[in-house]
Formats: C-alpha cells, structure tokens, sequence
C-alpha cells in the first residue's frame, strides 16, 4: 500500500468519526461515549430506600376483569436487576440515561438536520404504552382477556441529603419523599396491539 493511499484511508476515517461525533449519530460504535457523557451539577445526593418486602411482591396491577394482583420478576421471568428498572424508572416514566442525554444541548445544526424545532426532543417514549405492552404480552394476556392489565401502581422512599451537610458528616438533617406512579390502560391503544408496535 501506498503512503497516498494509507493517507486517503485515514482522512476518510477522520471524517466519519467526527461527523459522527459532530452530529451526534446514534450507535455509532466508536463515538457514544462523548455523546451521551454529561454532568448536571445539584445541591443533594440521594439514594432509594430498600424495602425488600414490596419489591419482592412486584407491581400492584388491577386487571380488566377489577381484580388485583401482583406482578414480580419471578413471574416475568427477567433478571432481578432488569426489574428494579421497571420497578423503579419505567413506571415513573423515568428514561434510560442514554435517552435523556441524546436529547440535551443539541446543536442548531443538529437541529436542522433532524428537522426539530427548538426545544422538541430528538426522541422520547411512551413509557405508559410499552409498560402495559411488555408485562401483558410477557404474561399472555390480550386485551379481550379478563386477566389483561389495565392498572399499575408502584411506589418506594427516596432518602435526600444535602451535599453541605454530607461534608461536615452531618446525616441526621435528611428529607424523605415518597414517589407514587400510576398507570392506567388506554382503549385508543388497541390498534398499536395488533401492529405490535412500540
């Protein structure tokens, strides 16, 4: 091989590796670190507080026939930390990081490219819709079953820690709060049933 052409090749690389970096292309293997690594600065640490009891009972769900059960891990047959996502963040419409972070500071030439206008998200979920998808597909139940979920609910503790007083080694002025999600079953839904569609 030529010096020219090892130096095309490695001109060409350079320039879809920072293209990618530049417009932020998602997957694209050797850049996605720089692209979803952000710092949001804040005043408190906090951490959830275990409660084993009700994580190990699952979700609450009401199904369509007003009974209530619970749904667990075991019975989703998923690992337990895949559940705990589920279990604390999906239902809480809270995202994975990665797509909260693809959506922060996007340039307005990234913006044009994707046809965005200003503060719309380059993408998001529909957590309520994928939630009643995944558990009532994964349990078998179809919408017309009497067993179909029509209602979810979860809840746990948060302790709060100001950062001020973690450095002094001061624990004792902590905040609890108490997070609650609901999800409720949409009937204009049925025709994303049958397509499957997420």
């Amino acid at each position: 091989m030529s010096r020219r052409t090892v130096n095309i090749i490695i001109v060409l690389y350079l320039i879809v590796v920072w293209g990618a970096v530049i417009f932020r292309v998602d997957y694209f293997p050797l850049t996605w670190v720089p692209m979803y690594s952000v710092f949001e600065p804040s005043e408190t640490i906090s951490a959830k507080v275990w409660d084993k009891d009700k994580y190990g009972k699952g979700i609450l769900v009401t199904h369509r026939d007003g009974s209530t059960s619970y749904v667990s891990a075991k019975d989703l047959n998923i690992p337990k930390p895949n559940f705990r996502r589920l279990y604390y963040s999906r239902i809480f419409g809270s995202a994975p990081p990665k797509h909260k972070q693809g959506n922060t500071e996007l340039g307005a030439l990234n913006r044009l490219v994707r046809g965005l206008d200003e503060d719309e998200p380059n993408f998001s979920v529909d957590w309520d819709w994928r939630m009643f998808w995944t558990l009532n597909k994964t349990l078998r139940h179809e919408p017309s079953d009497p067993k179909f979920i029509v209602r979810m609910e979860a809840d746990y503790k948060r302790r709060v820690y100001r950062k001020a007083d973690l450095i002094k080694g001061d624990l004792s002025p902590v905040e609890i709060k108490h997070k609650e999600a609901l999800m409720e079953w949409h009937d204009e839904w049925l025709p994303r049933w049958e397509h499957e569609q997420l």
